[in-house]
Protein backbone atom coordinates (compact mmCIF):
# COMPACT_ATOMS: atom_id res chain seq x y z
CA UNK A 1 0.00 0.00 0.00
CA UNK A 2 1.81 3.81 -1.06
CA UNK A 3 0.60 6.15 1.24
CA UNK A 4 2.01 9.56 -0.60
CA UNK A 5 2.16 13.00 1.13
CA UNK A 6 -0.18 15.01 0.20
CA UNK A 7 1.13 17.84 -2.03
CA UNK A 8 -0.56 20.93 -3.67
CA UNK A 9 1.52 23.65 -6.48
CA UNK A 10 0.73 26.61 -4.41
CA UNK A 11 0.95 30.05 -6.37
CA UNK A 12 0.33 33.46 -5.41
CA UNK A 13 -2.93 34.44 -6.18
CA UNK A 14 -2.28 36.66 -9.03
CA UNK A 15 0.10 34.82 -10.45
CA UNK A 16 -2.29 31.82 -10.03
CA UNK A 17 -4.90 33.45 -12.02
CA UNK A 18 -2.43 34.46 -15.00
CA UNK A 19 -0.42 30.68 -15.04
CA UNK A 20 -3.68 28.46 -15.23
CA UNK A 21 -5.14 30.86 -17.51
CA UNK A 22 -2.22 30.08 -19.85
CA UNK A 23 -1.80 26.59 -18.92
CA UNK A 24 -5.71 25.66 -19.09
CA UNK A 25 -5.48 26.20 -23.20
CA UNK A 26 -3.31 24.09 -23.50
CA UNK A 27 -3.05 20.12 -23.36
CA UNK A 28 -0.57 20.43 -20.37
CA UNK A 29 -3.42 20.62 -17.87
CA UNK A 30 -6.81 18.99 -17.69
CA UNK A 31 -9.34 21.32 -16.13
CA UNK A 32 -11.36 19.72 -13.47
CA UNK A 33 -14.36 21.00 -12.88
CA UNK A 34 -16.63 19.51 -9.54
CA UNK A 35 -19.72 20.23 -8.76
CA UNK A 36 -21.17 20.32 -5.13
CA UNK A 37 -24.47 18.28 -4.50
CA UNK A 38 -26.76 19.81 -2.85
CA UNK A 39 -27.29 20.15 1.07
CA UNK A 40 -28.49 16.73 2.02
CA UNK A 41 -30.40 16.11 5.65
CA UNK A 42 -28.63 17.32 8.97
CA UNK A 43 -25.37 18.26 8.71
CA UNK A 44 -22.87 15.82 10.78
CA UNK A 45 -21.17 18.04 12.76
CA UNK A 46 -17.81 15.92 13.84
CA UNK A 47 -13.68 16.95 12.83
CA UNK A 48 -11.73 14.26 10.70
CA UNK A 49 -8.27 14.42 9.35
CA UNK A 50 -7.98 13.02 5.60
CA UNK A 51 -5.85 10.29 3.99
CA UNK A 52 -5.33 9.65 0.03
CA UNK A 53 -4.07 6.03 -0.60
CA UNK A 54 -3.28 5.46 -4.02
CA UNK A 55 -3.50 1.81 -4.85
CA UNK A 56 -3.92 1.34 -8.23
CA UNK A 57 -2.25 -1.35 -10.53
CA UNK A 58 -0.84 1.29 -12.24
CA UNK A 59 -0.05 5.15 -11.40
CA UNK A 60 -1.02 6.03 -15.24
CA UNK A 61 -4.20 8.09 -15.56
CA UNK A 62 -4.18 8.13 -19.34
CA UNK A 63 -4.26 5.25 -21.22
CA UNK A 64 -2.05 5.15 -24.49
CA UNK A 65 -4.67 6.07 -27.01
CA UNK A 66 -5.27 9.10 -24.62
CA UNK A 67 -1.92 9.59 -24.47
CA UNK A 68 -1.93 10.40 -27.61
CA UNK A 69 -4.73 12.68 -27.73
CA UNK A 70 -3.10 14.98 -24.88
CA UNK A 71 0.19 14.81 -25.54
CA UNK A 72 2.34 17.32 -23.41
CA UNK A 73 0.10 16.26 -20.36
CA UNK A 74 1.98 17.37 -16.98
CA UNK A 75 -0.21 15.59 -14.68
CA UNK A 76 -1.73 18.83 -13.48
CA UNK A 77 -5.11 19.07 -12.71
CA UNK A 78 -6.41 22.87 -12.55
CA UNK A 79 -9.61 22.48 -9.89
CA UNK A 80 -13.00 24.39 -10.25
CA UNK A 81 -15.38 24.08 -7.37
CA UNK A 82 -18.97 25.12 -8.17
CA UNK A 83 -21.27 24.96 -5.16
CA UNK A 84 -25.05 23.90 -5.25
CA UNK A 85 -26.69 27.54 -7.22
CA UNK A 86 -23.41 29.07 -7.39
CA UNK A 87 -20.60 30.12 -9.46
CA UNK A 88 -17.52 27.86 -9.96
CA UNK A 89 -14.67 29.28 -8.54
CA UNK A 90 -10.39 28.48 -9.43
CA UNK A 91 -8.78 26.91 -6.49
CA UNK A 92 -5.75 25.55 -7.63
CA UNK A 93 -3.27 23.20 -9.61
CA UNK A 94 -3.02 19.99 -8.06
CA UNK A 95 -1.31 16.82 -8.51
CA UNK A 96 -3.58 13.88 -8.63
CA UNK A 97 -3.51 13.47 -4.79
CA UNK A 98 -3.96 16.53 -3.88
CA UNK A 99 -6.68 16.60 -6.21
CA UNK A 100 -8.71 14.30 -4.63
CA UNK A 101 -7.84 15.53 -1.11
CA UNK A 102 -9.31 19.26 -2.18
CA UNK A 103 -12.23 17.56 -3.46
CA UNK A 104 -13.27 15.23 -0.44
CA UNK A 105 -12.61 18.55 1.85
CA UNK A 106 -14.91 20.48 0.40
CA UNK A 107 -17.37 17.62 -0.29
CA UNK A 108 -17.07 16.78 3.54
CA UNK A 109 -17.32 20.43 4.73
CA UNK A 110 -20.56 20.74 2.07
CA UNK A 111 -21.86 17.64 4.75
CA UNK A 112 -20.80 19.90 7.55
CA UNK A 113 -17.93 17.55 8.71
CA UNK A 114 -14.77 20.21 9.70
CA UNK A 115 -11.78 18.90 7.96
CA UNK A 116 -8.76 19.17 10.18
CA UNK A 117 -4.88 19.18 9.08
CA UNK A 118 -2.71 15.86 9.48
CA UNK A 119 -1.71 14.89 13.10
CA UNK A 120 -4.61 17.51 14.59
CA UNK A 121 -6.84 16.11 17.00
CA UNK A 122 -10.41 14.60 15.28
CA UNK A 123 -13.02 12.68 16.06
CA UNK A 124 -11.84 9.84 13.40
CA UNK A 125 -10.01 9.56 9.76
CA UNK A 126 -11.46 9.76 6.62
CA UNK A 127 -8.91 7.62 4.42
CA UNK A 128 -9.98 7.59 0.46
CA UNK A 129 -8.06 4.56 -1.01
CA UNK A 130 -8.10 5.12 -4.40
CA UNK A 131 -8.47 1.86 -6.63
CA UNK A 132 -8.95 3.00 -9.87
CA UNK A 133 -8.93 6.32 -11.94
CA UNK A 134 -8.40 6.36 -15.92
CA UNK A 135 -9.14 7.91 -19.01
CA UNK A 136 -8.99 6.05 -21.80
CA UNK A 137 -10.09 7.81 -25.96
CA UNK A 138 -11.43 5.73 -28.94
CA UNK A 139 -14.01 5.24 -31.13
CA UNK A 140 -14.24 8.58 -31.15
CA UNK A 141 -15.18 9.09 -28.01
CA UNK A 142 -13.41 9.88 -24.35
CA UNK A 143 -14.27 7.46 -21.64
CA UNK A 144 -13.42 7.56 -17.64
CA UNK A 145 -13.28 5.32 -14.83
CA UNK A 146 -12.76 5.47 -10.77
CA UNK A 147 -13.20 3.35 -8.13
CA UNK A 148 -12.23 3.99 -4.85
CA UNK A 149 -13.00 2.83 -0.77
CA UNK A 150 -14.24 5.40 1.87
CA UNK A 151 -13.51 4.57 5.80
CA UNK A 152 -13.59 6.30 8.97
CA UNK A 153 -11.05 4.98 11.14
CA UNK A 154 -9.94 5.77 14.75
CA UNK A 155 -6.68 4.51 16.47
CA UNK A 156 -5.97 1.90 13.35
CA UNK A 157 -8.85 0.65 13.94
CA UNK A 158 -11.85 1.01 10.99
CA UNK A 159 -15.20 2.58 12.13
CA UNK A 160 -16.94 1.69 8.98
CA UNK A 161 -16.62 2.18 4.99
CA UNK A 162 -18.33 2.36 1.39
CA UNK A 163 -17.31 1.66 -2.07
CA UNK A 164 -17.91 3.44 -4.84
CA UNK A 165 -17.09 2.42 -8.75
CA UNK A 166 -18.31 5.32 -11.40
CA UNK A 167 -17.89 5.82 -15.28
CA UNK A 168 -18.85 8.69 -17.65
CA UNK A 169 -18.32 9.15 -21.72
CA UNK A 170 -18.20 12.10 -24.33
CA UNK A 171 -18.50 11.79 -27.80
CA UNK A 172 -15.68 13.61 -29.14
CA UNK A 173 -16.25 16.71 -30.41
CA UNK A 174 -14.01 19.30 -29.40
CA UNK A 175 -10.92 17.36 -28.47
CA UNK A 176 -9.28 18.52 -24.85
CA UNK A 177 -12.53 20.07 -23.59
CA UNK A 178 -14.37 16.75 -24.30
CA UNK A 179 -11.42 15.50 -21.57
CA UNK A 180 -11.98 18.03 -19.46
CA UNK A 181 -15.62 17.62 -18.93
CA UNK A 182 -16.05 13.59 -18.68
CA UNK A 183 -13.31 13.64 -15.83
CA UNK A 184 -15.62 16.88 -14.24
CA UNK A 185 -18.52 14.74 -14.83
CA UNK A 186 -16.90 11.54 -13.31
CA UNK A 187 -15.82 12.95 -9.99
CA UNK A 188 -18.76 15.19 -9.82
CA UNK A 189 -20.75 12.37 -9.95
CA UNK A 190 -18.27 9.32 -8.08
CA UNK A 191 -17.23 11.74 -4.97
CA UNK A 192 -21.06 12.54 -4.48
CA UNK A 193 -22.42 9.39 -4.23
CA UNK A 194 -20.80 9.20 -1.02
CA UNK A 195 -23.21 9.11 1.65
CA UNK A 196 -21.52 10.93 4.07
CA UNK A 197 -24.03 10.85 7.22
CA UNK A 198 -24.68 7.74 6.60
CA UNK A 199 -21.38 6.66 7.24
CA UNK A 200 -20.85 8.64 10.02
CA UNK A 201 -24.26 6.71 11.62
CA UNK A 202 -22.27 3.47 10.93
CA UNK A 203 -19.38 4.48 13.05
CA UNK A 204 -21.31 5.70 15.67
CA UNK A 205 -20.08 8.85 15.31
Amino acid sequence: MRRRPNFRLRLAAPMLVLVLAAACASSNVLNVRYQLPLPAGIPTTRTVTVAIVDERKSEAFLTASARNELAGFAGVYALTVTPAGGRGQLKGAYTLDSLFNEILRHRLESAGVKVAGPGAAADAEFRLTLSEFQLDFGDRKWTSTVAYRAQLTKNGAMLSQQSVTGSAERIFVTGKRDADRVVGDLLSDAVNKLDVALLFRQAGL
